[in-house]
């Protein structure tokens, strides 16, 4: 899940989405009128021969992925375009690629990535002229991922437009809740009615330690409900020891306050998910959608997902959209052919097509959403609980700190070392601050 990268790199790594999603440009000289059906540009690309190169940073959008559901919507939309797709990996890295002059038209990240990939190689372009020029329809597009890609360029602009979203769930196992006789988790439920959940649930039963509830924690602070970030949006401080950051965590620990619910040994958010799916012995996890990703295959889990529980005094509000962009270079002079595109790949037919084999759609188009997962092996699960709740919003970034300083990683981290080692949110939060804002010291040092 979280691989480190930020924020907004969480879940990228095991979410197989549609690929061309975001490319938006259109060709010079084109101004098209959007088609009544969709809001896309309707006029036919250019006529001459166009090569884009396109770079993810999302390993698991596979050369296959990427054939079937980027280059065949595009290449039946623009037969005279030629994609060119790399992964990042051992023989294909982004900053070579930008020094031997192959920079990339397209990269494929999150807003994380956009931080620590794109930013330090110039290759961001505002694309808002050419949104203009073709009059694309940004109303389409779930607003929350707009808002996010603007608010991270610090002014306004928009670097790019997004390609799949997801957003953190509830995943129980149904086999433990039918061996207690307990009804199932459902949509809807509060933070207040999961730990009573999670309490019944954690018991030994025939020498067997089951827990009710664990934790993916990094996906849970980073894209958590109360629109908190780690980093003052306009100061080089840390703003975590907050009275809303106490209810966020005080509500997290509650879950480890119960007894027989800690994990054995040191906790890590990313083994909790593990544990759930190898041991078997836990009745929910709370976790990135994407999170199934690991046990999918893994026939003994029965399993189901529900919307994640919400705050009483916020109640239809979910977790933050945690999703993966098309960004768009000009480093080749080709930003709008690529629009073109990332404009086809956010077409309604494109878009219901990725959503029904399971990659949340983008869209707002609720006729959409209502297909999520239909035709994927998995028809039979709740895929909609993604979209059960409203996404929260998501917190203005410290642009010039965030490439710099991992604060969510470390706010991740002591919020471990407070499970482990059994300190209150009061110290774990100040201790935090403490070290987010020495890490922001040793950055601006060098």
């Amino acid at each position: 899940m979280n691989n480190g990268n930020g924020k907004r790199m969480r879940a990228a790594a095991w979410t197989v989405a549609a690929v061309c999603a975001a490319l938006l440009p259109a060709c010079a000289g084109s101004g098209a009128a959007p088609n009544s059906a969709d809001g896309q540009p309707d006029k036919a690309g250019p006529a001459a021969p166009v090569e884009l190169t396109i770079f993810s940073i999302v390993a698991s959008i596979t050369q296959d992925e990427f054939q079937r559901t980027i280059e065949a919507p595009v290449r039946a939309k623009y037969p005279n375009y030629k994609l060119n797709y790399f992964v990042s990996g051992p023989q294909a890295k982004l900053d070579q690629m930008v020094m031997t002059g192959n920079a990339p038209d397209i990269v494929i990240t999150s807003i994380g990535g956009l931080f620590n990939s794109v930013m330090p190689y110039r290759l961001q372009y505002d694309i808002t002229d050419l949104v203009k020029k073709h009059k694309f329809d940004l109303t389409r597009i779930e607003p929350s991922t707009i808002d996010s890609a603007k608010a991270a360029s610090g002014g306004g602009a928009l670097y790019g437009l997004p390609k799949y979203t997801s957003t953190v769930v509830l995943f129980y196992n149904k086999d433990i809740f039918d061996k207690f006789g307990t009804a199932y988790p459902k949509n809807g439920m509060t933070w207040d009615e999961t730990v009573k959940l999670a309490t019944q649930m954690t018991r030994t039963v025939d020498g067997v330690q089951y827990r009710g509830m664990a934790l993916f924690s990094s996906n849970m602070i980073g894209d958590n409900q109360l629109s908190l970030g780690p980093l003052d949006a306009s100061s080089d401080k840390a703003a975590v020891n907050s009275a809303d950051y106490q209810k966020l965590f005080r509500t997290y620990k509650a879950f480890y306050d119960i007894v027989g619910n800690k994990p054995a040994g040191a906790f890590n958010g990313d083994n909790e998910l593990n544990s759930f799916y190898k041991d078997k012995n836990i009745a929910m996890v709370i976790a990135p959608i994407s999170g199934y990703g690991r046990f999918e295959n893994d026939k003994e889990l029965n399993w189901d997902m529900v919307a994640a529980p919400t705050f009483a005094d916020k109640p239809g509000i979910g977790f933050q959209a945690n999703t993966i962009y098309y960004f768009i270079s000009d480093a080749n002079k080709k930003a709008e052919q690529a629009f073109l595109a990332v404009s086809e790949l956010l077409s309604d037919e494109v878009q219901l097509k990725s959503n029904k084999e399971g990659r949340a759609t983008v869209l707002t188009n609720e006729t959409i959403r209502a297909t999520l997962g239909e035709e994927s092996k998995f028809k039979d699960k709740n895929f909609k609980a993604l979209f059960y709740n409203k996404f929260a919003a998501a917190p203005a970034p410290n642009v010039k700190l965030a490439p710099l300083v991992n604060a969510a990683s470390i706010l991740d981290k002591e919020f471990g070392a407070m499970i482990s080692g059994g300190t209150d949110v009061n110290t774990m939060l100040r201790q935090a601050e403490e070290k987010i804002n020495k890490a922001i010291e040793e950055a601006k040092s060098k």
